[in-house]
């Protein structure tokens, strides 16, 4: 997450060619991000529209069949959890770039996944679309290391009634495939973290 002054949100990043037609040239939206937490929340309402598909002219949210199919095809056969597959592709298979120096790209699942690369904001996007498709419920966690400046993000998702953490920039440190389930990055003394409600 951009953590000051002087960033965009840059609501649409690398048009890839894939099984939808993408326009001659990709819907860009820029606008200037407030300094601090008041652009920390207005990342998340983007981030919130991407998931809700609410985002104009083109964004594809978890009510897109891309997605949905998408969901399906990445849980496969597998019983049991559809939330640890979810979680490890873009884990695992999204690549994780950060995004560019003095501003904020919040890209929808669908891009995400075509491009399959994104930084902590379009895998929890990604990640949060993913899950809804299948029922799961999940909120955006912003995490501020300084108790005021919010430099990551990661989404909670609502298994058994608690949240459980899931932070699609994890590495699978433990050697299990799913093991990353519930760790979240801990914050210093005095760090905050901001839930942020997807669904209302």
């Amino acid at each position: 997450m951009a953590a000051n002054s002087s960033a965009i949100i840059n609501s649409d990043c690398y048009p890839l060619a894939s099984s939808r037609a993408h326009a001659a040239s990709p819907s860009v939206s820029i606008q200037p991000l407030a300094d601090g937490t008041a652009g920390t929340f207005q990342t998340l309402a983007a981030m919130r529209g991407a998931v809700l598909g609410a985002i104009p002219p083109d964004f594809s949210g978890y009510q897109d069949p891309y997605n949905a199919q998408a969901a399906k095809n990445i849980i496969g056969s597998s019983f049991g959890s559809v939330v640890a597959p979810l979680f490890a592709y873009v884990r695992d298979v999204v690549f994780y770039v950060n995004h560019p120096w003095n501003m904020q790209v919040v890209k929808d699942c669908r891009r995400t996944l075509e491009s399959r690369t994104g930084d902590c904001v379009s895998k929890s996007v990604c990640l949060a679309t993913l899950l809804a498709t299948r029922g799961i419920v999940s909120r955006f966690v912003a995490q501020a290391p300084d108790g005021v400046n919010h430099e990551h993000v990661y989404i909670q998702a609502m298994l058994n009634g608690q949240w459980i953490s899931l932070d699609p920039t994890a590495d699978g440190r433990d050697g299990r495939p799913f093991g990353d389930i519930g760790w979240s990055q801990q914050l210093p003394k005095g760090g905050i973290e901001t839930p942020y409600t997807i669904f209302f």
